[in-house]
């Protein structure tokens, strides 16, 4: 098992790796500019899960455009390089979560975040990350992975918490499961080549999973921590806020749009997952959707924070207050 300090020595390098990472091919392109029709070019992260799909499918319905931003949009699957990204303006937007932004707050990164995205479900009907195993894995309930290897989409994050939460209230001790890195889109293979006993599986690889194979149902993740979380959140870097106030309104202002646009067109959102996420229509139809909103609970936001200190994911419990931007900016 890592110690918390190998973890931190891990993520630390992650986020370093990220910056070369993105480095490759950017150089003079990197940042925002004005196109010839007078939108300003701005590129966003999105890694392609669920929640993430707002921002895509508001570029497709050209609300991004209405408010005057042309948006590239950068599917990425490894979150850890998304930091680093937007540090380096490389990104100037990019998805992220609250409780992960703990990690980011507690090394004192020059990060704001602009607008949150949504709050978890409460068990297994809308919890839209589960802790699942192969039907014939030899493991049916979460007292039993004492000894095994769970995958988790990254270390020092929101589902490493979560599933030591789980285990911890399943009598488990946490120290005694091997937590392996691997990101949503990977985690179903690695299941099926027996390398892990579970997965906490995110949707809409949650539901490709369950289509692909008979599985347990281990554990409602969000649940295991607390009913109705804050969760998803949208962020950039302190310097592109102060350079370009107006871009990162514009940006707020077609967030909120395509958020109400989401969760008032369900059917909507669940024709583009295919094309977004890489899904089966089938998966599409039947994955858990997120509760989105543009409302943030900063009293559950700290409680997270102090959760995810408590599992020794980050060293203190920052508060995140400093690093809320008004939603949206004034004009």
């Amino acid at each position: 098992m890592r110690t918390n300090m190998s973890r931190r020595a891990a993520v630390a390098g992650l986020l370093a790796a990220g910056v070369a990472l993105f480095s490759t091919g950017c150089g003079e392109d990197s940042g925002p500019r004005a196109s010839d029709g007078q939108l300003t070019k701005v590129a966003v992260g999105v890694q392609p899960t669920a929640p993430f799909s707002v921002v895509p499918l508001g570029v497709e319905q050209g609300i991004f455009k209405k408010y005057g931003l042309d948006v590239e949009i950068k599917i990425i699957s490894t979150a850890s390089t998304m930091p680093p990204a937007v540090l380096a303006d490389q990104l100037q937007f990019s998805n992220w979560s609250f409780p992960s932004f703990a990690a980011l707050a507690d090394k004192k990164l020059p990060l704001k975040i602009i607008g949150a995205g949504d709050t978890a479900g409460r068990g297994e009907a809308d919890d839209y990350i589960q802790l699942i195993s192969l039907a014939d894995g030899g493991v049916t309930s979460v007292s039993q992975l004492a000894g095994k290897k769970v995958a988790v989409n990254s270390l020092a994050s929101l589902t490493e918490v979560q599933i030591k939460a789980a285990l911890k209230a399943a009598g488990v001790d946490p120290a005694s499961v091997e937590l392996v890195p691997i990101p949503f889109p990977d985690q179903f293979a690695a299941l099926a080549a027996k390398r892990v006993d579970a997965i906490g599986a995110g949707e809409p690889f949650l539901t490709a999973a369950k289509q692909k194979a008979k599985v347990n149902f281990l554990s409602a993740l969000d649940a295991a921590v607390m009913p109705d979380l804050p969760l998803s959140l949208w962020m950039t870097s302190e310097r592109f806020l102060q350079q370009n106030p107006k871009a990162v309104r514009a940006f707020q202002l077609a967030l909120k749009e395509s958020l109400e646009y989401a969760k008032s067109n369900p059917d909507k959102v669940r024709a583009f997952m295919p094309g977004f996420a890489k899904v089966d229509e089938a998966v599409a139809k039947a994955m858990i959707l997120p509760n989105w909103t543009s409302e943030v609970d900063m009293v559950k936001v700290q409680q997270i924070v102090t959760i995810m200190h408590e599992y020794g994911v980050v060293p203190s419990a920052p508060d995140l207050s400093p690093y809320m931007t008004q939603f949206p900016l004034p004009e």
